[in-house]
């Protein structure tokens, strides 16, 4: 079996001060501007950095994690550390409903930083650049996640970004719980 790079898919999200199971999200912020969102998000998953990883680098299985999550799978690795990854989400607020494609490259560099760079030619967005922190904090695991993303969808004025953010902070809590599940389901 290949090794896969350290990353996370879905849209990547947040809420706002909550302990979720024994998993706490330490900091979170999702900011709209001039149609871009940038997201920036803190958290804490009682399992050790090992299964943290294990279960967030699953490409084949990300749909396990959060419901929003329709496919995802491993397009190709250059190498250990360089990977292409497509992930399709599927999101609804209220009457605004949308099928989302992404294809990233992914990149590991050295301390559990990883950096991802959507093609916008095959997905859903103008732009989008994520780097995650993934490091151990005793028998914890933290993440520290932070994106900029621009759709290149439509997204109704005045009320949509309004939405998305909500959305956005939803589907956090949705992949942190899915991720906490999974943690506690594999250790019985």
């Amino acid at each position: 079996m290949r090794k896969r790079g350290k990353y996370f898919a879905g849209l990547l999200l947040c809420l706002f001060g909550t302990t979720l199971y024994a998993g706490e999200l330490v900091h979170a912020r999702v900011e709209h501007k001039d149609k871009r969102y940038i997201v920036e998000i803190e958290m804490l998953i009682d399992a050790g950095l090992v299964h943290v990883q294990r279960l967030l680098t699953d490409y084949d299985h990300l749909t396990r994690l959060n419901s929003a999550i329709r496919e995802s799978n491993l397009i190709y690795s250059l190498d250990d550390h360089t990977h292409r990854v497509h992930v399709v989400t599927e999101a609804c607020v209220t009457f605004f409903c949308k099928r989302i494609s992404q294809v990233q490259d992914v990149e590991e560099l050295p301390g559990g930083i990883i950096i991802t760079t959507v093609i916008p030619e095959k997905s859903d967005f103008d732009y989008a650049h994520a780097r995650w922190k993934i490091s151990a904090e005793g028998g914890r695991t933290r993440i520290s996640f932070n994106t900029d993303l621009k759709p290149s969808f439509w997204v109704p004025p005045l009320i949509g970004p309004l939405l998305i953010e909500k959305k956005l902070r939803e589907e956090t809590l949705a992949t942190l719980e899915g991720l906490e599940r999974l943690v506690t389901s594999s250790a019985e």
